[in-house]
């Protein structure tokens, strides 16, 4: 079974949507937005940018054959760090490396977007994502009000 990751396009957007609302309606725990308000939406944020083949912004894919399996958003932020944003894995491929190849990938497009740094939000109680972040070499730089924020710093 080997899994490979590539930025999405116009084609995956309908595979994106599906697996966006299956993470949103699985594990609202972990998200900022909800799945009763997001299935109701014509088009999801990302799906649109997806659709335009966006610059700005990417949508990495994990695939397992022709399944997406995996999600990871980039999308600028302040002062030159992008941030990462709807990571997901599908539940019955948890614990295949997914989530790193997604991060590894996410670490190579940071030259896209002429920046050297990654930053996440992730809520203090999602402990095994706080620990494939810190194992993918993210540090803790700030907590508060339930939620940390993680950045990874590329060297050169």
């Amino acid at each position: 079974m080997e899994v490979y990751c590539r930025v999405l396009e116009a084609e995956d957007s309908r595979a994106y949507r599906e697996l966006r609302l299956e993470s949103l309606k699985l594990h609202p725990e972990c998200f900022g937005s909800g799945y009763e308000k997001q299935v109701k939406l014509p088009q999801l944020y990302f799906e649109k940018l997806i659709e335009e083949e966006s610059k700005n912004s990417a949508m990495l894919g994990a695939f397992i054959g022709n399944e997406l399996v995996g999600l990871c958003g980039l999308t600028p932020s302040t002062s030159k760090k992008i941030e990462i944003i709807q990571m997901y894995v599908v539940k019955k491929n948890r614990g295949l490396g997914i989530a790193f190849k997604l991060l590894d990938l996410a670490k190579c497009y940071l030259k896209h977007f002429n920046s050297n740094s990654l930053i996440l939000t992730v809520y203090q109680t999602n402990l095994s994502a706080i620990k494939v972040y810190q194992d993918a070499g993210f540090d803790v730089i700030s907590s508060q009000n339930g939620e940390i924020q993680m950045a990874f710093v590329m060297r050169t």
